[in-house]
């Protein structure tokens, strides 16, 4: 198509097989057809530019690589340690504004839980959005615990959308890349966020098209929720999902969740979609209606909510009706007025609630949630959310 193809690439950016007309001309582009599979060109570390100097893993990718190939890249070649909890954090991509108070509460919480339970967290990896709130809240706890071990944050993002991403590409890896962060520049692509710790670069062979991850994104946290945790009476690896802020993609992100038995946290204050499920969870599912979803929408997005159909709100609303009816994997998070409460104990209740109720109530229950509280060591958690008049332990001899 001139001078653009329908992969997004300039023409001048294809080999010169991809353009001999005879061959791959045709009324549509398949990208099973037209693209091919090479060895990956674009590995190693990445330097970032700056005063917070951090050396960080990636790779390029291709989209439908076995998830099981990709644990082994964290495990074996990069060296992390099989994660006790795992915390894929969504919602807005775009930069929204987080109260302080919200935003130190989420930080603090957020670094707490992974720190004590050596968890790993998943986001998107670019510097925008909720992306670069848990960069910064990655960087501030490094900066002010020197001596702890660092707090693992894998980005997983588009390649084709990643501005700047030629300095990463090199044959046989580039040690360091040197990449600097060019929000001014970028237009429709986007830099990564130069506080995440790991990066897995997912290419389907287009250029510009974002969500291009999502799928491997889901098929690796499925995979990772499998796989034993350490302590195997505890059962599998528990995986939360966390949403600050977010749109109609993140709706769809939470009902899939919930779907695959995920709990998820829901940040109150922090915007959009969240706040519109914040609002109505607790609600009997009969008050629920497309007229208060209509509401709330309006409240919360403002100016973008003209861009919604009916046919939209009434999907909507649908979706939200059913997050409501798997309350016991819906958990709200408020901060009180004093700035208070801790985002590290909703999650924890919040796989421990799922945990209940996902199994039969009994002996076995309350099994796997003292080994998740042995896994992540917290005593608090065991006193407050445990050991309860509800519990009937029976004393047995070892």
């Amino acid at each position: 198509k001139e001078e653009i193809c329908c992969c997004g690439y300039a023409k001048t950016e294809h080999t010169s097989e991809a353009i001999k007309l005879e061959d791959f001309t045709g009324d549509t582009w398949d990208k099973h057809r037209h693209v091919h599979k090479a060895p990956t060109d674009a590995f190693g570390n990445i330097s970032f530019d700056g005063l917070w100097q951090r050396k960080s893993k990636y790779a390029r990718v291709s989209e439908d690589t076995r998830p099981d190939v990709l644990y082994k890249l964290l495990t074996n070649q990069w060296k992390l340690s099989p994660p006790n909890l795992l915390i894929s954090v969504t919602g807005g991509a775009k930069n929204f504004y987080l109260k302080s108070q919200l935003k130190k509460v989420f930080h603090r919480g957020l670094m707490k839980v992974a720190q004590t339970t050596g968890a790993w967290i998943i986001t998107g990896g670019t510097h925008t959005g909720v992306m670069r709130h848990v960069g910064k809240a990655v960087r501030d706890y490094a900066l002010s615990n020197p001596m702890q071990g660092n707090i693992v944050a894998i980005g997983i993002a588009t390649w084709g959308v990643i501005h700047n991403r030629d300095v990463l590409v090199h044959k046989e890896g580039c040690f360091p890349a040197k990449y600097k962060i060019e929000t001014q520049n970028q237009g429709r692509m986007s830099c990564l966020d130069n506080n995440h710790t790991h990066f897995l670069l997912v290419d389907d062979g287009t250029n510009g098209r974002y969500g291009v991850e999502i799928e491997l994104r889901a098929r690796l946290e499925k995979y990772i929720s499998a796989k034993n945790l350490g302590n195997k009476e505890s059962g599998t690896i528990p995986v939360v999902c966390v949403v600050l802020d977010g749109g109609p993609g993140t709706l769809n992100t939470i009902y899939s969740a919930m779907l695959n038995d995920t709990p998820c946290v829901i940040l109150e204050g922090s915007g959009r979609i969240a706040d519109v499920i914040a609002q109505v969870s607790g609600l009997p599912i009969s008050q629920v209606t497309t007229t208060l979803i209509q509401q709330l929408l309006k409240r919360f997005f403002g100016q973008e909510c003209e861009q919604f159909s009916e046919l939209n709100i009434i999907e909507s609303t649908k979706k939200i009706q059913d997050i409501i009816r798997m309350s016991h994997l819906l958990t709200v998070f408020r901060a009180r007025e004093d700035g208070h409460g801790d985002v590290d104990v909703a999650i924890l209740q919040a796989l421990l609630k799922a945990s209940r109720t996902g199994e039969s109530q009994g002996s076995e229950s309350w099994k796997r949630q003292l080994g998740l509280a042995i896994a992540w060591n917290r005593v608090d958690i065991a006193e407050t959310e445990i050991f309860t008049e509800e519990s009937q332990w029976k004393v047995s001899l070892i």
